[in-house]
């Protein structure tokens, strides 16, 4: 059995970035929504091992039975959505939306309803719904500029730099060659 075809240095870099940036962000937006909901460490460190160890062994295995490379992530909309919902919502109904989510999910994709259900919501508005959740993000790195203007620069900085460089490895490439973004 050949599981690997290809280790160019763009196919692994593709699959790092796919990884990193699956990981990372949701992370991050991850611990913005526990300290917005005064979770204690030991259960935020608890819920990182589970995504962690959880992500990983689903990645692996359908990456194994699928026979391509499968990134299993979180939510990183949902996640953001929790920052702004965990004041006024309880641990146990964020939890139990959670896996509400989960088992429709589930379902949508078992039925393989999926492309069904996406073909019926209009580009503009799964855009639109997108940009209202992660809006506040955006913004964020302009009030970072107060605080650690060299940091948000220079990332700013790295990502024109390796755009110009590589553009092949931007996740804006990547989304114009699948028709998910107009080039």
């Amino acid at each position: 059995m050949q599981l690997h075809k290809d280790w160019s240095i763009p196919a692994v870099t593709a699959g790092f970035v796919a990884v990193l940036i699956s990981y990372a962000g949701p992370l991050a937006i991850f611990f913005q929504a526990a300290q917005s909901a005064e979770i204690s460490t030991a259960m935020m460190t608890s819920w990182v091992w589970a995504i962690s160890i959880g992500a990983a062994a689903s990645g692996i295995l359908l990456s194994l039975w699928l026979k391509v490379p499968v990134v299993t992530a979180w939510s990183a909309p949902g996640t953001a959505l929790l920052v702004t919902l965990f004041p006024s919502l309880s641990l146990n109904e964020a939890v139990g939306a959670y896996l509400t989510a989960a088992a429709i999910i589930f379902v949508v994709g078992i039925t393989g309803s999926f492309d069904r259900i996406v073909q019926a919501i209009p580009p503009g508005i799964a855009s639109a719904m997108m940009a209202g959740i992660l809006f506040q993000f955006g913004v964020g790195v302009f009030v970072s500029l107060e605080s650690v203007p060299a940091l948000a620069v220079g990332m700013v900085i790295a990502y024109l730099a390796f755009k110009r460089l590589t553009p092949r490895v931007t996740i804006q490439h990547r989304l114009a060659e699948s028709g998910l973004l107009a080039a």
